[in-house]
């Protein structure tokens, strides 16, 4: 190969973000990426934000029993391993490599953070489709990413879900 094609091949190869958080919202967004815009040398990396805390009751956490705090903690990282095999077995099913990035904190911001960590080019989200009173009260992760992302970003509406805003 021509040291040009390897400078070509080299400029091309761009990082791709997905959001999955194993709902069929982000599973919709990556099947899209993957029949519409996917390319071989894309550097594809899953992103997940697992959330620490967010299922917990207040009375587990203000009885402060160990047992059962510790129950719940199991529980939700048994709910991370399994969006983790989804995540795998959709991107096994369409042949397209890729790395797992498990986030903490808040989504939104975790995603930019690890999308400028990782210099990615795309970042791909799903749309809850969520309606305007409720994006307004508790915020969207999509919006966030839209409006404080530096590169482009890719929100994927499920086909289910266009009605809701009409």
């Amino acid at each position: 190969m021509a040291e040009s094609d390897t400078q070509k091949q080299t400029e091309e190869k761009r990082n791709v973000m997905i959001a999955m958080d194993g709902s069929k919202h982000a599973i919709y967004a990556f099947e899209w990426y993957a029949e519409n815009v996917y390319q071989p040398t894309d550097n594809v990396i899953m992103a997940h934000c697992a959330e620490h805390g967010v299922n917990l009751p207040p009375t587990a956490l203000m009885a402060g029993n160990p047992t059962v705090i510790q129950a719940m903690m199991k529980e939700h990282e048994e709910e991370v391993m399994k969006v983790f095999r989804t995540i795998d077995e959709l991107a096994n099913k369409h042949n397209i490599k890729h790395t797992l990035e498990r986030l903490n904190g808040p989504p939104g911001e975790s995603l930019i953070k690890a999308a400028e960590q990782q210099d990615v080019t795309l970042i791909i989200a799903g749309s809850r489709g969520h309606g305007t009173i409720r994006r307004t009260i508790m915020g969207s992760t999509g919006d966030y990413i839209v409006h404080h992302s530096h590169v482009p970003v890719l929100i994927v509406k499920h086909e289910d879900e266009h009605h809701k805003l009409k």
